[in-house]
């Protein structure tokens, strides 16, 4: 009777600690977008042009990228919760100095802060399911983590923008500031009730796995999978961030209102096709399938579907019709949501004590691949514009890289090999085939 309970006190603890960090991934959504929302506010209130509002919003990335190995370090070696609790804290402060800005230098500032512990909403997460959740549904709740998280997106767009509109940018801010400070308060509550980490190198000496620093920055498969989430994360942001409103706009002449509630259906997808790509991998799985085979198979079958979906955006322009992409663009969504599957192999690649780094350097390239390709496209335009194109034809000559970096995507997973047992002198060892 008394296990019974304890089981079942651990497994309410679990599940108080999986709705905590998804809290703050969906935190991190939410402040991510927050500033296109408020955009003609802080052009009125503190004088900014478009530089300075493009400033605004990669603040925030390039803290919250650099980040993330450190991050993924000290969920290692300190427990995911208490990292969590300390940089959500210092995300509060970020969100305060930003709501109180009276010019670019001090809004700037609060915008790297913010990105430097809302950092702490993805990696420390990840290692937190994988710690305290069976194997054989990491799958499952990793990908319900994410798309719950990605909810934050969508909800940083009109709900947010009225909010801004009925109470000011700045209570709306100072709002997000007081959220951060009790979820952080919340989280250094559950910390006290999880062990310290022990050291983790008697563990990495007994496990078949790679175990140094060194072994995951060098390792094959990682890299090939972080050029993946490089190119699949890069040209998503590219389409559903920036370009894909123009183009739907040119292509289809409406309004651009009309072109966003089309755009809306890749996070849509997202959302909803997450947690089905997640599941289906663990059923797989159960039912007989290596983890790795299975999550493998379904990441070389979303990453086609992906790369089909980019075909008539950038080769035939206008080919379907308005209606039409509705339907394709949810599909791109729901394509792009197996991401998550890649932070599941990354995970399995390396030994508990070196899974965090190993899946923050992963994130970093995804975010990567978010910055560097919308200017690149950006390039094209400025390029096809001076050769006399717009328009539709403008964007999808443009968009084009955006298909090529897609077929990559697949070539990439197309490499990635199966880690597998070798006998040795020794013992068991591992090596990628």
């Amino acid at each position: 009777m008394q296990d019974r309970q304890r089981i079942d006190a651990s497994a309410r603890l679990r599940l108080v600690g999986f709705v905590l960090f998804v809290a703050i991934y969906f935190l991190s959504f939410l402040q991510r977008v927050a500033v296109s929302v408020v955009a003609d506010n802080l052009v009125l209130e503190l004088g900014l042009d478009s530089v300075a509002l493009g400033f605004m919003s990669s603040g925030f990335f390039i803290s919250y990228a650099v980040l993330q190995p450190a991050l993924g370090f000290l969920s290692d070696k300190l427990g995911p919760e208490r990292v969590s609790a300390v940089a959500v804290f210092v995300a509060a402060i970020g969100s305060f100095l930003f709501a109180g800005a009276r010019g670019f230098t001090s809004a700037f500032l609060g915008r790297i802060i913010m990105g430097a512990g809302l950092a702490a909403g993805f990696i420390p997460g990840i290692k937190f399911i994988a710690l305290n959740f069976p194997p054989q549904v990491f799958s499952t709740y990793n990908s319900l983590f994410i798309a719950i998280g990605n909810i934050g997106a969508l909800m940083g767009a009109a709900p947010l923008a009225w909010l801004a509109t009925a109470a000011g940018w700045r209570q709306v801010f100072t709002g997000l500031a007081v959220v951060a400070l009790l979820l952080a308060g919340l989280c250094w509550i559950f910390a006290t009730k999880q062990p310290i980490p022990e050291q983790q190198d008697q563990d990495m000496d007994s496990y078949d796995k790679p175990s140094s620093y060194l072994d995951v920055i060098m390792n094959r498969n990682l890299q090939l999978l972080s050029f993946f989430l490089f190119a699949r994360y890069g040209t998503q942001m590219a389409f559903q961030a920036l370009w894909g409103v123009p183009y739907i706009s040119g292509v289809y002449e409406v309004s651009p209102t009309s072109a966003a509630a089309v755009i809306t259906m890749i996070a849509t997808g997202y959302v909803i096709g997450a947690p089905v790509v997640g599941r289906l991998a663990d059923v797989l799985a159960a039912r007989g399938m290596d983890a790795f085979t299975a999550r493998w198979n379904i990441l070389l079958g979303t990453a086609v579907c992906y790369f089909l979906t980019w075909v008539p955006i950038a080769l035939d322009p206008g080919f379907l019709s308005f209606r039409a992409m509705y339907v394709l663009l949810f599909i791109m969504g729901a394509a792009a949501s197996s991401a998550g599957l890649v932070y599941s192999i990354a995970k399995d690649l390396f030994p508990p004590g070196v899974s965090g780094f190993a899946t923050g350097l992963v994130n970093v390239m995804s975010i990567m691949g978010g910055a560097v390709m919308p200017p690149l496209v950006g390039w094209f335009i400025r390029l096809f514009t001076a050769r006399g194109l717009e328009g539709g034809g403008l964007y999808s000559n443009a968009l084009v890289p955006c298909l090529v970096f897609a077929a990559l995507g697949v070539g990439f997973i197309l490499m990635v090999r199966k880690p597998v047992e070798e006998s040795s002198g020794s013992g068991i060892k591992r090596s990628e085939n």
